[in-house]
């Protein structure tokens, strides 16, 4: 076995995964510590109009983020076990997500600013051209690459490093930003640039190549990514549009207050891409055996499961009442939709695994139908209710989505899981069908 095979696949147990489990969670804690005091500090310091603008951007630059992603956070565990050799994969897909992030992503970017300023907003469209920054950040991110390699400590080092830079910059910064809130995106992308070039460096150091290597080729990065990255990007718009939509039919002040709330949902849905990541590579490694799987993912389920279980509690009683100790201001809707998004929360704590798992399960495909298919669901409730009830309808109409991407997602994984129960029932049963199985 090569040096880097034995880096990517080194031996598993539930000793070696219940440590790395507690070193995301450990580790991970100053991020999400760090990511909180940022988003208090905006609150803070910013106007909830401006803050509902600012939630108008996020919601615009966001997608494209996932767009220049190529869907890595999702494919990268498995296409690199395919390829093992991690410096040559690594610098591929960034210069395919630089690329993306240039001729993609920045005329969308350039084309969404001049359609604000058209409409008479100045500010905004100054807004959407700084948050490109954003974009490129995220074309540099090498998470993947870490969670391939169960590096969970300088991941979460270099993104302690990047949010540090970014909360003194941004305290540094506050008479500026309150006058130009454009520097809020470029602030934010200074800060992670420079954590993830510190973590590209420590990586270089656990993932030495390998002359035996299979080759990843470009398209194989581009077909597989664009199915798991049209899914991301998808899902990332419903859970981010309602504000753009919302903007149309309520005051600013509504906004904003809708916008705090989404955001620290958002904010704490990266609290489970942290779960789901210290399992994934164990799964990826044990994909094709389905009781190894069964029983991994299973301990991966209940983890989840108690994470959105302390989260929803977390949203319904200490939501509104941090939010107005933040924010030193009387917050009356944020009462009435912090109980809904606690549910979401847990709704989607029980989605999450199942079906951020498919595109590792070469099911990119049946992943994107179920996010588009909740996108005509969410699309549909959102335009027939929002215009009435406000607020208080997109916030359902989150539930209402999470809810059915939790159904259709274990019906893919029970139906994948029988798939593959039957098909080493033949194996077993048929020398000949063992002897040319692939695995």
């Amino acid at each position: 076995m090569t040096t880097a095979a034995a880096t990517l696949n080194p031996p598993s147990g539930l000793r070696i995964l219940a440590l790395r489990f507690l070193g995301y969670l450990s580790a991970d804690g100053l991020n999400y510590g760090l990511g909180f005091l940022i988003y208090g500090w905006l609150i803070r310091i910013l106007t909830t109009q401006q803050y509902g603008q600012l939630g108008v951007a996020t919601s615009i630059y966001q997608p494209l983020m996932m767009i220049a992603a190529l869907g890595l956070d999702l494919t990268g565990v498995k296409l690199i076990r395919e390829c093992g050799n991690c410096p040559s994969f690594a610098r591929k897909a960034q210069q395919l997500r630089l690329a993306v992030a240039g001729l993609i992503c920045g005329p969308l970017e350039l084309g969404a600013a001049l359609f604000a300023w058209h409409r008479g907003h100045d500010l905004l469209a100054v807004l959407i051209l700084a948050s490109f920054s954003m974009v490129l950040a995220r074309a540099l991110d090498l998470t993947y690459l870490a969670v391939a390699l169960r590096a969970p400590a300088p991941l979460a080092r270099t993104r302690a490093l990047g949010l540090s830079v970014y909360l003194l910059l941004l305290v540094a910064c506050t008479p500026a930003v309150r006058q130009h809130l454009w520097l809020v995106p470029v602030l934010n992308a200074i800060g992670v640039t420079l954590g993830r070039i510190r973590l590209g460096r420590l990586l270089r150091r656990l993932c030495p190549a390998s002359a035996g290597a299979a080759v990843t080729r470009s398209w194989q990065i581009v077909v597989q990514g664009s199915k798991a990255g049209g899914g991301q990007l998808l899902l990332l718009v419903l859970q981010t549009g309602d504000v753009v939509l919302l903007a149309r039919y309520v005051s600013g002040d509504a906004l904003g207050q809708y916008a705090m709330v989404s955001r620290l949902y958002l904010l704490a849905m990266a609290v489970l891409a942290a779960m789901f990541n210290t399992f994934l590579p164990e799964i990826v490694q044990v994909a094709h055996d389905w009781r190894r799987l069964q029983n991994i993912f299973q301990t991966c389920i209940l983890a989840n499961l108690g994470l959105g279980i302390a989260g929803g509690a977390a949203f319904c009683w200490l939501g509104a009442p941090i939010f107005e100790l933040l924010g030193h201001r009387s917050l009356p809707l944020v009462h009435v939709i912090s109980p809904v998004f606690a549910l979401v929360f847990l709704l989607m704590s029980i989605a999450n695994p199942f079906l951020s798992i498919l595109p590792s399960l070469k099911l990119g495909t049946g992943y994107f139908i179920g996010v588009a298919s909740a996108a005509l669901l969410l699309a549909g409730f959102d335009l027939t209710f929002i215009p009435r009830y406000g607020s208080v309808a997109a916030a359902w109409g989150q539930v209402l989505l999470t809810a059915y991407l939790a159904g259709f997602s274990i019906a893919a994984w029970l139906r994948h899981i029988r798939v593959l129960r039957s098909s080493s029932s033949r194996t077993v049963a048929d020398p000949l069908v063992a002897a040319e199985s692939p695995w």
